[in-house]
């Protein structure tokens, strides 16, 4: 999983907090900027500004810390892409400030996790799913995970009834007390897959 510190943006703009509210808007209008970190006398993060702050039409000479956001979330650049967004979501904002230390590192924004998380889906989706050989009596069906509600059930395939060895297929389940075959519509995916018999497994069939 990708970290913040590979999407954030690391050429932040600061302000002091003796700034005005007329030339932090026309920064953030000039520059394209939507957040701006705001610092004290001694470099300590104490704030930050967003676009969203400066909807309402304040007075231009007025002191940035009048409208600033001082209940500031930061990250560290470590923090995964994931993290970072949990974070945003929890707390209903747009930005988060990096910090590496006392240090500003960077800023990152709900876009860029956005735009991070989309392209992780597509990088997904795209890959090609993985040829599978077909399944032949004797084969191990194994099913995982929260398809059936616990660890991993465990079945021998008696007899494939599809095209190519395909489903559907008549499995006896080894942890079923009465051993009788049962007709599955299985297909492999992340929560199921087809195995190569087992000596042990197979032992157990009759």
């Amino acid at each position: 999983m990708r970290t913040v510190q590979e999407v954030m943006a690391t050429n932040v703009r600061t302000v002091s907090d003796t700034a005005v509210v007329g030339t932090l808007r026309d920064v953030m209008v000039e520059e394209r900027m939507h957040g701006i970190p705001v610092l004290d006398a001694h470099g300590t993060l104490v704030g930050i500004v967003t676009s969203t702050d400066l909807v309402e039409e304040w007075d231009s000479a007025m002191g940035v810390t009048t409208v600033m956001s001082t209940d500031v979330r930061s990250v560290s650049p470590h923090t995964t892409v994931v993290d970072a967004a949990r974070v945003m979501l929890d707390n209903q904002i747009h930005h988060l400030v990096v910090t590496r230390g006392t240090d500003i590192a960077g800023l990152v924004s709900s876009f860029d996790l956005l735009k991070e998380l989309a392209g992780a889906v597509e990088a997904h989706e795209s890959k090609p799913v993985a040829a599978r050989l077909p399944a032949a009596p004797g084969d191990i069906v194994v099913i995982r995970g929260h398809a059936i509600g616990r660890a991993e059930r465990r079945g021998v395939i008696v007899e494939t009834r599809g095209p190519d060895g395909g489903p559907p297929y008549i499995v006896q389940w080894l942890d079923d007390p009465r051993r009788e075959p049962h007709d599955v519509l299985f297909f492999p995916g992340s929560d199921a897959d087809i195995e190569s018999p087992i000596a042990d497994d197979v032992a157990t069939v009759d």
